[in-house]
């Protein structure tokens, strides 16, 4: 559902409109909730970017983190294959 913004020719008054489709934005003349003029005009709206990461929303920041830190908590394949190794050099030592 797009939000388009909008601004009055008349009295400058800016506003703002949620269509269910971008197809039924298309051609609509609004009226200015500020002065009831009909001589408005689609503007075009300034874009956020939330985050240092990019755009990614707080939450998205958080979970993102949390993966980082469940990946970091693994031992790699290789190291477990070392540590292996070395325990039956140790038990085959032991005989």
């Amino acid at each position: 559902m797009p939000i388009y913004e909008y601004v009055c020719q008349q009295c400058d008054h800016r506003f703002d409109r949620l269509w269910p489709t971008a197809a039924a934005a298309e051609g609509q003349q609004l009226v200015c909730p500020g002065c009831e003029g009909t001589d408005t005009r689609r503007a075009v709206s300034q874009v956020t970017v939330l985050g240092a990461l990019g755009g990614l929303t707080p939450q998205e920041q958080s979970a993102a983190g949390a993966e980082s830190a469940r990946r970091q908590s693994f031992t790699p394949k290789e190291e477990i294959q070392t540590l292996q190794a070395n325990k039956q050099k140790k038990r085959e030592q032991g005989r």
